[in-house]
């Protein structure tokens, strides 16, 4: 990724309202911790909220997203930001949005429990041993004894339980991708 499209990014993130569209709980949690806690890049105000209030949502088609949060009118236009594991795919803003709509990929690779690894220590482990044979979730679960916990709302918002403990690993992880960090955006490209 060229640093030109990161300044773009965090430009956009800076002057358009913002709908984060999240993959799961985990991913949930972070933005909610992130947004609420005042730690991202994203003015308070200019984040989109779902119908319950939440600073995110969990739709990830384009057609769930248009009939929800599109022709709403906002006033800068609309940054759609998907925070995935993986590389989702291309998805296509209709025709009729394309001038006040953009869409970003927010990757956690190698996937969003690589946070729990840095926050607890273990990703450098995680990393010359089980690398290969175990995901960090895996990991986690077998290794750190998280056990299946670790995809559930209730472990996960009191193991993230604060902005601070949050910011802490993505820049704990982000210093340990080293040059890989550069290859795509990430979640240290949302924080303040």
């Amino acid at each position: 990724m060229v640093n030109s499209d990161r300044n773009e990014f965090r430009r956009l993130l800076q002057t358009r309202s913002v709908l984060f569209s999240c993959e799961g709980t985990a991913e949930a949690v972070i933005i909610d911790r992130l947004v609420e806690g005042g730690r991202t890049i994203v003015p308070v105000p200019d984040v989109v909220r779902d119908n319950d209030g939440r600073p995110y949502t969990t739709l990830r088609q384009m057609k769930d997203i248009r009939d929800r949060f599109l022709g709403v009118g906002y006033p800068d236009g609309l940054l759609i930001v998907r925070i995935v594991d993986v590389n989702p795919g291309n998805i296509v803003i209709p025709k009729l949005y394309r001038r006040e709509v953009e869409l970003r990929d927010v990757i956690t690779r190698p996937e969003i429990e690589a946070l729990v690894l840095a926050r607890e220590g273990a990703y450098q482990d995680w990393y010359r041993h089980g690398k290969s044979s175990l995901k960090p979730s895996e990991w986690c679960e077998q290794r750190l004894g998280f056990g299946r916990q670790l995809k559930t709302r209730k472990f996960l918002e009191q193991y993230w339980n604060s902005a601070d403990t949050v910011v802490n690993a993505i820049r704990t992880y982000d210093q340990l991708l080293g040059s890989h960090r550069h290859e795509q955006l990430n979640l240290s490209d949302l924080l303040a």
